[in-house]
């Protein structure tokens, strides 16, 4: 581990200087008042003033306004402050992955930012919730004082959400008295974090926070990296006594690198150059340009490489078939090599502002609440390697290893502006002695207006349509400088050679199949009513919400290009009106119930024991599509569940545990093996000669989503989930979780077997007595698309991590005797292994893991303030891998020897954080 000692003095300087200032100016700082204003005023505000360390006591997810957890008849895990602060957790999917029911992609297996969480089993969908409002942007948690994540249907609370659950951050807001802290942290591969947090009051009756960040991570893999600067300004302020009017603003800015140093090789080199797709042209990493058509070069350059995807990790050799008979013998390369080069990238920038108003009316509670957010995804979806993960290396004919990177809808920028607008009114009343009801009315009214653009890196000095000049860019792997910043520098669109007859740009093309314009209007309303009944012994939550959606996307006529494949530009609806259209397909509305209750069992001083059930129901309005392009529509689902929650002990330890049913429906599915990319999906599925420029050219959805690998699919859930959260006995604390979960999927392949049956049907006339072979299809991707078909139609598993029968966590902080001001803490999760890839019907299982970490926190009073050292160690060793340097992740065929043949991926490296922070 490098640690800029610089750094870490500069961050101690400060810390004492805070210190010091603190002393002078307030002497109280270490003893801030309890959250009254808060509590008494706002029921809409999360109260965390009844948080005691690791755990919550109140929620807003049952209806928006503060209830007790162990009484509310649904699941949800609230991950406190002061648990992220301790871990060192510093995103949604850190603090995920010690829920019990949720499990998390790892970031190498993932280049989106989105969906890496699954809910027993379930995909999330790519948005989540913050303060109720919908939320893009990935979470960082330097502004967020909880993380509560409900399992299960709820579209009541969450409107557009996913049946598996879903979470909700909620933001830091302005107290009534002074405080602040800083925060600096340098780790492992020379990442840093600064973050600071200051409130301020002006006034009795105005109150200011701010909240900055300023975030590097890096890994050990080269030009691997996600930055963030943010910046958050909050302001509180009660011009009257029944009256509180909130205003907070953001604005950051996310930049990624992404990365992949897994590795496979193909094990037939092509005949020649392995030029395989159709009109192209070629940009190889030695300068040189070929244009590819279906008549030139010669017919021995035109045909790819082949047979079997083998894994080629550092330590590994391959031997690849060459045209002569005779075989190349490949090695793998180093574990710290990013074979994605310099460009790959995914940046976000954002900004979000939020206006509420409270009012108090006798009983009655108002809120009104404006947000607009403003997002941004600049990014590339295809990379070297196509879209296989872990990329695929290719062999030509004179035995040179590639990887091509194509232009065909590779860059993108996606943008939403939103705006919504939330009124609530919340009434609480009574029914004689033996009933309190609480009743909240919710009305929202949202604009969500989305911009897709899309680019082709293309030729544009060629003649003819740029649709049929798109540009390749080829890394040959045996070039003395690969790997070096001046070799993937060369690579990057703008530095492409310019020739007579050669210049690569950007052309900026539409697709209908995902508007360039999609402004989709929801207006919803929902009513929930939370009643106690025979002196809080029952409690009930009935809730039911109706929602309405709608879509203006551009006329047809956009979509039609010049003979040149030139677009015309198109502009915003408030300008052109008549160039806009309502979509009747996305005319659509839901209704949405929930339905709990609860039964307060045992109440006593050693036991406490409360029963529950719940039916919930929820709706996601996705734009998810399938590999030809069909618009899956919205996911609907429904959750059955019962469970018991409570405490032991006189409180020391707390219990939940849930049995639960989940039904989803029209969800986005990612076939397994992925034996086919999309350009050869697309060679196969078209005949052989049909351009790209043809009306009749079928061409695969691409995204960062699997969307070339999609189909329509039905899914259920069932399992149980059990969390238990111990306070401070004896020194120790103690969380642990553990679930069991089952999914099963029926998917829908008919457009791909009608797609296939057309391809076999050209390629057995083409080879019959009279045919043209030129038209048959490669054997080989007909063989992997019958693959595909056979492995994925015979059963009903699914793959990957939500495929683990079990998951669990665990964490252990000893606090030794308190004049010492040490704490001790070891922390666990555990995947068994899960379905890593089905063939031929047969689920084969790998890649479990149970990753065990390690931290020391030392805290001290300095002149009135607090000071503290965290010192982390991620990684430190796993149980079930030990100290192997890989898993396995996956397998896309079956080996000679008859079983899976498996792909691999690094076992992540021991890494180091040591942070400190000051609050005053």
């Amino acid at each position: 581990m490098k640690i800029p000692a610089s750094l870490l003095l500069a961050v101690m300087g400060l810390s004492l200087a805070s210190s010091g200032s603190a002393q002078s100016t307030n002497n109280q700082a270490a003893a801030a008042p309890a959250d009254s204003e808060v509590v008494s005023l706002s029921p809409f505000v999360v109260n965390t003033a009844r948080d005691s360390s690791w755990r919550a006591a109140t929620t807003l997810i049952g209806n928006r306004t503060n209830q007790e957890l162990a009484k509310l008849p649904m699941t949800v895990d609230a991950i406190t402050s002061e648990f992220m602060k301790d871990l060192q957790l510093a995103s949604t999917e850190d603090a995920a992955r010690f829920v019990s029911g949720l499990t998390v992609l790892p970031r190498f297996e993932s280049r989106t930012d989105d969906n890496r969480i699954t809910y027993r089993g379930l995909n999330s969908t790519s948005t989540s919730s913050r303060n109720f409002f919908l939320w893009y942007v990935p979470v960082d948690t330097y502004n967020i004082e909880r993380l509560d994540f409900n399992k299960g249907s709820n579209s009541l609370m969450f409107g557009n959400s996913a049946p598996g659950g879903q979470s909700t951050a909620f933001t830091k807001q302005p107290r009534s008295y002074r405080f602040g802290e800083v925060t600096a942290s340098v780790g492992s591969n020379d990442s840093y974090r600064f973050q600071a947090d200051f409130n301020q009051p002006i006034t009795k009756q105005l109150s200011v926070r701010v909240n900055l960040v300023e975030r590097k991570d890096q890994t050990y893999v080269d030009r691997n990296f996600q930055h963030l600067a943010a910046q958050t300004m909050a302001i509180s302020y009660t011009p009257f006594a029944n009256t509180r009017i909130r205003i907070e603003g953001e604005h950051g800015r996310y930049a990624r690198r992404r990365a992949d140093n897994a590795l496979a090789i193909q094990s037939v080199a092509a005949t020649g150059l392995g030029l395989s797709t159709n009109n192209r042209w070629y940009y190889t990493s030695d300068g040189t340009v070929i244009q590819r058509t279906s008549s030139s070069p010669a017919a021995i350059d035109r045909s790819g490489a082949g047979g079997l995807i083998l894994p080629l990790l550092d330590g590994m050799t391959q031997s690849v078939l060459l045209p002569n008979g005779s075989s190349k013998v490949f090695s793998g390369l180093g574990k710290t090599t990013n074979v994605l080069g310099a460009g790959d990238y995914l940046d976000r920038p954002y900004n979000v502002f939020t206006a509420t108003v409270e009012q108090q009316i006798g009983d009655l509670a108002i809120e009104y609440a404006f947000n607009q957010q403003r997002q941004q995804q600049e990014r590339n979806d295809v990379s070297f390697g196509t879209t296989s993960s872990p990329p695929v290396v290719q062999v030509d004919g004179a035995g040179r290893p590639f990887m091509d990177l194509d232009g065909s809808n590779t860059y993108k920028i996606f943008s939403n502006a939103v705006q919504t607008h939330r009124l609530t009114l919340a009434y609480p009343f009574e029914l004689g002695h033996w009933a309190k009801e609480y009743l909240v009315v919710t009305g929202t009214h949202s604009r969500d207006a989305a911009r897709n653009r899309r680019f082709n890196l293309v030729n544009d000095a060629a003649s003819g349509s740029l649709a049929n000049n798109i540009v390749r860019i080829r890394a040959y792997l045996d070039d003395p400088a690969y790997g070096s910043q001046e070799y993937w520098d060369r690579l990057l669109p703008g530095n492409l050679a310019s020739t007579s007859n050669f210049h690569a740009s950007l052309n900026e093309v539409y697709l209908n199949t995902s508007p360039l314009v999609d402004i989709r209007y929801s207006r919803a309303a929902n009513a929930t009513l939370s009643g106690e009944y025979f002196d809080g012994r029952l409690v009930s939550l009935l809730g039911a919400g109706y929602e309405k959606l709608s879509r203006k996307i551009p006329v047809d006529s956009i979509y039609t290009a010049d003979a040149r494949g030139l677009y015309a530009a198109v502009p915003d609806p408030a300008d052109a009106p008549d160039m806009y259209r309502y979509d009747p397909k996305y005319d659509v509305d839901a209704n949405t119930l929930v339905a709990g209750l609860t039964w307060v069992a045992v109440r006593k001083p050693n036991f406490g024991l409360n029963l529950y059930g719940v039916y919930s129901e929820s709706f996601n309005w996705q734009a998810a599509q399938t590999f030809n392009g069909q618009n899956l529509g919205p996911i609907t689902g429904d959750t059955k569940e019962i469970g018991i929650k409570g405490d032991l002990a006189k409180q020391k330890l707390f219990y939940s545990l849930a049995f639960y049913e989940i039904h989803r429906r029209n969800a986005a599915y990612s076939w397994t093996p992925d034996l086919l990319s999309n350009t050869q999906l697309e060679d196969l599925f078209n005949p052989n000669g049909l351009l790209p420029s043809d009306p009749g050219y079928f061409t695969v959805t691409t995204g960062l989503n699997n969307e070339r690998r999609t189909v329509n699919s039905e899914e259920k859930s069932r399992g149980f989930d059990l969390t238990l959260q111990g306070q401070r006995t004896f020194g120790l604390q103690a969380r642990a979780t553990f679930s069991a979960t089952k999914v099963r999927a029926t998917r829908d392949f008919t457009a791909f077997q009608a797609l296939l049956d057309a391809a076999i049907a050209r390629t057995n006339a083409a080879n019959a007595a009279g045919g043209n072979p030129a038209m048959a299809e490669s054997a080989t991707f007909i063989a992997n698309a019958q693959n595909i078909l056979l492995s994925n139609t015979n059963t009903t598993e699914v793959t990957g991590l939500r495929s683990a029968p079990y998951s669990g966590s665990w964490i252990l902080d000893y606090e030794l005797p308190r004049r010492l001001g040490v704490r001790l803490g070891a922390s666990g999760v555990w995947v068994p292994n899960y379905n890593v890839t089905i063939l031929n019907g047969v689920p084969y299982r790998a890649g479990g893991s149970h990753q065990v970490d390690f931290y020391a926190i030392y805290t001290r009073k300095v002149k009135g303030a607090r000071l503290t050292f965290n010192f982390n160690v991620r990684n430190a060793y796993d149980l079930t891998n030990g100290n192997s340097a890989r898993r396995k992740s996956g397998a896309l065929s079956t080996s000679p020897a008859g079983g899976p043949n498996y792909l691999y991926r690094y076992t992540d490296p021991t890494t180091f954080t040591l942070s400190t922070s000051v609050q005053f």
